[in-house]
């Protein structure tokens, strides 16, 4: 999603974009009741994988574009916003999958 203004993506595509990756990587992972929380061009969730509960977030598009990471962290319940400590995954499905399944072992 780097420099997207120059390859003439819209900040709504971007997040679009960037929501169907997390949805994939973690449905790939077997993640279940994912849940997205729509910003204008951010956005924050949860999913749940073997009765444990993770937080996912992406930065605004439109600020912060060479930000190529995921925030991922777990969470007691699915309107727990502060969560356990920050971890970052790239921007790709193996470094998702691979964060999000150690956060909940």
């Amino acid at each position: 999603m780097k420099e997207w203004w120059w390859k003439g993506i819209s900040p709504t595509k971007a997040v679009s974009k960037e929501k169907r990756l997390i949805r994939q990587a973690l449905k790939e992972a077997h993640f279940s009741n994912i849940k997205f929380n729509q910003g204008h061009y951010y956005f924050s969730g949860f999913a749940e994988k073997n009765h444990k509960i993770i937080y996912f977030s992406i930065s605004d598009v439109r600020h912060f574009p060479n930000d190529n990471s995921v925030l991922i962290r777990t969470a007691k319940h699915t309107k727990d916003w502060t969560g356990g400590s920050n971890n970052y995954a790239k921007r790709n499905k193996e470094s998702i999958k691979e964060i999000a399944n150690k956060l909940i072992k």
